[in-house]
């Protein structure tokens, strides 16, 4: 297309030698000049035409999706705004900091990791938000191959990644800031369990040891025989139990939601646990009474429950007198909370003790049984401690209240969106 100011000269041209001819006699070459002047700066405008473009840097390849027709700054504009709203979905925070370390633009997720703000924030060096004296010596240690795991300022039960990536002319750095909780929970649950397993098989395996030693040098109609074997199968058993429970904490993985539920009638689940809990009691008599006073459709994980259930009524077996009355109750408190209540009348547990009930491999040492024969019972430590971590999955919490020489109760509180 001829620019407006090109048609101008043409049009000039053209009347040129209509004007002249009409004042004088002139040489054809006066009518036919213009008509070659115009076609040569015709075929100029339109090269210059053609060749602007192509020297303009063309944006990337993905914005070539418009439609056809829009110039190289629409496209720019397009590319830049799918950039931002790219960023804007990443699932991870993004910084960029000056050559001072000081905060120049961050993403949405990074404003939610972080709790930036735009005004207060923005100019300022990222150690003064953060306040952490190791991030200040990390930067200045300028080992950035690494990346540096530090607690979350909005959320100290959190940890934040952060990775500084420096980009070209050394004028910024790009920091990518993940939350890796889970993942941090995860490696810490794998180190406990690897630790505690080694620490608490000491004890049976020097029992093991020592009663094996002895054995030969006994005979089998001797007492001290049926006190080795008792202990070894003591021993065992206490094995067995510190790995199945340390499993089922493994298996529960980190502190995180979503497990699958289902509709489940809490009057026969708890009749069919009191049955095993009766089988587990045995000789020594223990007295199960259940009172379920509402009958309303709960949703729950199976596994979560019978881990709550089944351990309370383990401790109450095994750690109160024989022919102990233990009630387990299901009802809605005051706030219609689905709540689960298993109490006895039992010793009770002193008050300096409660903080740390739920403390894993915390044990709380006393002699049970009605004076004919009472026993010490050693249980893994662990018992409570899955029931807390069963209770917070569930998104529930675990109250207990208990006082030296009445008894003891177990208050497991549901919320209500459990219910229909």
């Amino acid at each position: 297309m001829i620019p407006k100011r090109g048609m101008v000269w043409i049009f000039l041209f053209s009347f040129a030698p209509a004007i002249l001819l009409s004042l004088r006699e002139v040489p054809w070459i006066v009518w036919v000049g213009p008509v070659v002047v115009a076609y040569v700066f015709r075929r100029q405008w339109a090269e210059e035409k053609t060749v602007a473009p192509q020297e303009q840097e063309e944006p990337p390849e993905f914005c070539f999706s418009l439609e056809s027709g829009s110039n190289t700054r629409e496209r720019w504009k397009t590319t830049i705004m799918r950039w931002r709203t790219a960023v804007d979905a990443l699932p991870d925070g993004l910084l960029l900091l000056d050559y001072r370390f000081a905060l120049c633009w961050f993403n949405p997720e990074a404003r939610h990791l972080l709790g930036l703000f735009d005004k207060r924030d923005l100019g300022k060096p990222l150690s003064h938000h953060l306040g952490q004296s190791v991030l200040d010596d990390y930067l200045q240690r300028g080992e950035f191959r690494r990346p540096i795991d530090l607690p979350s300022p909005v959320d100290g039960g959190r940890v934040l990644q952060y990775r500084f990536l420096l980009l070209e002319d050394h004028q910024f750095w790009l920091v990518l800031v993940q939350d890796i909780t889970e993942r941090y929970q995860l490696d810490r649950q794998q180190r406990d369990f690897m630790d505690n397993i080694s620490h608490e098989l000491k004890t049976p395996i020097t029992v093991f040891k020592g009663v094996l030693e002895l054995l030969p040098e006994l005979s089998k109609e001797s007492p001290q025989w049926e006190n080795a074997l008792g202990l070894l199968r003591k021993q065992s058993e206490r094995m067995q139990n510190l790995i199945e429970d340390q499993t089922t904490l493994l298996r529960f993985g980190p502190v995180r939601y979503g497990f699958p539920t289902e509709a489940m009638s809490m009057e026969s689940f708890l009749k069919e646990m009191i049955e095993e809990a009766v089988a587990l009691s045995g000789p020594r008599r223990h007295v199960f009474l259940l009172n379920c006073a509402t009958d309303f459709s709960f949703h729950v994980n199976r596994e979560l429950l019978r881990c709550v259930v089944g351990n309370l009524l383990s401790n109450a077996v095994h750690h109160t007198p024989d022919q102990t009355e233990v009630r387990v109750e299901w009802r809605q408190d005051e706030r219609a909370r689905p709540t689960l209540t298993v109490a006895d009348n039992g010793l009770g547990i002193a008050s300096y003790h409660l903080p740390r009930l739920t403390e894993k491999y915390y044990r709380v040492s006393f002699q049970q049984g009605t004076g004919r024969g009472g026993r010490e019972y050693q249980g893994t430590g662990l018992g409570l401690a899955l029931v807390k971590e069963a209770m917070e999955r569930a998104q529930g919490k675990l109250e207990i209240v208990s006082q030296a020489g009445i008894g003891t109760r177990f208050l497991c509180r549901f919320p209500p969106v459990a219910m229909d």
